[in-house]
């Protein structure tokens, strides 16, 4: 058997193919109904001269499904890019719901082949709502979850460039939005400073144009370190014209990024003041300011009295 099967085998196989080749063009030269999914384009309405814009507000499908009539060759070369269906919201009143009906004399065709759309099988129409144009300056804020290796900290705070973006979009949207996301941006073991460009996302199911796709954040990252300042001022606050602290120069012990307090004026930066009390003028606990970006361990000494000079 297997010898009769080997016994001119090139013939065999040629007839084969040949047989097969027959079949293939007396199959493809008949006509066949094919559906397909194609792009669905809907636009938004045009207004007449002087009137607010109009647009969707409405989320609609990024497809539609058709049946095409044609020859069983012409259908094998056929893809969904040879088609689009494409049509356009008419102009009314914003908050006006508006029915869209969508049939075969809606889709254009880009090729070459010999193909009758027969119908539109789904969606065969869609309700949409009108809505204004409208643009706001959005604030962004940043998604991020960083842990900073152990004797790092961060100095001031995260820096977002720019913090607030344009977006355009229907106003009954745009009246809810209260903030831009960043994509989130997670990091373990941080030791350097973190600069690079997040990415923008628009809230799930707003119709938002975006005037840029992501922004710049930039965060100080800086080894922890605590030194000792010496010689910082003490000034008096609210006392009499001649009042003076006594000591008038103490010794402050800092914590923070070690960057940060190590370039810190000890006549400029710090600013420390005793409160003077009307009713004794003896002084006390000596205060510093808050909201500094570097911590205030101890001040050496803690206390100090009122002169006057």
């Amino acid at each position: 058997m297997l010898r009769w099967l080997m016994r001119d085998l090139g013939a065999k196989v040629g007839a084969l193919l040949l047989a097969v080749a027959l079949w293939l063009h007396a199959v493809t030269g008949h006509s066949y109904r094919l559906e397909l999914d194609i792009p669905l384009i809907i636009e938004d309405p045009t207004a007449p001269a002087g009137q607010s814009s109009l647009l969707l507000s409405t989320p609609v499908p990024d497809q539609a499904t058709v049946a095409v009539f044609g020859a069983g060759k012409d259908l094998l070369r056929t893809s969904a890019d040879d088609l689009l269906l494409r049509l356009q919201a008419p102009v009314g009143e914003p908050g006006q719901r508006v029915i869209l009906r969508l049939d075969a004399a809606q889709v254009e065709s880009h090729s070459e082949l010999e193909l009758v759309v027969l119908d539109v099988v789904e969606p065969t129409q869609l309700a949409v709502i009108l809505d204004l144009r409208q643009e706001r300056l959005i604030p962004v804020r940043a998604q991020i979850q960083l842990r900073l290796s152990e004797s790092y900290t961060q100095v001031g705070p995260t820096i977002l460039q720019p913090d607030s973006i344009v977006v355009s979009g229907p106003l009954s949207h745009l009246k809810t939005l209260e903030a831009i996301f960043t994509d989130s941006l997670l990091g373990e073991d941080i030791r350097d400073d973190i600069d690079l460009e997040l990415p923008l996302s628009i809230p799930e199911g707003q119709l938002l144009r975006l005037h840029r796709d992501n922004v710049r954040v930039l965060i100080n990252v800086q080894e922890l370190a605590e030194y000792e300042i010496p010689n910082v001022p003490v000034v008096v606050s609210g006392g009499p014209e001649g009042a003076a602290a006594e000591p008038s120069r103490v010794t402050v012990r800092v914590r923070g990024g070690a960057d940060l307090i190590g370039s810190l004026d000890p006549e400029s930066d710090i600013g420390l003041w005793v409160p003077y009390d009307n009713t004794h003028g003896d002084g006390g606990t000596i205060e510093a300011p808050s909201g500094k970006l570097y911590e205030i361990r101890q001040i050496i000494p803690a206390r100090a009295s009122i002169v006057t000079r």
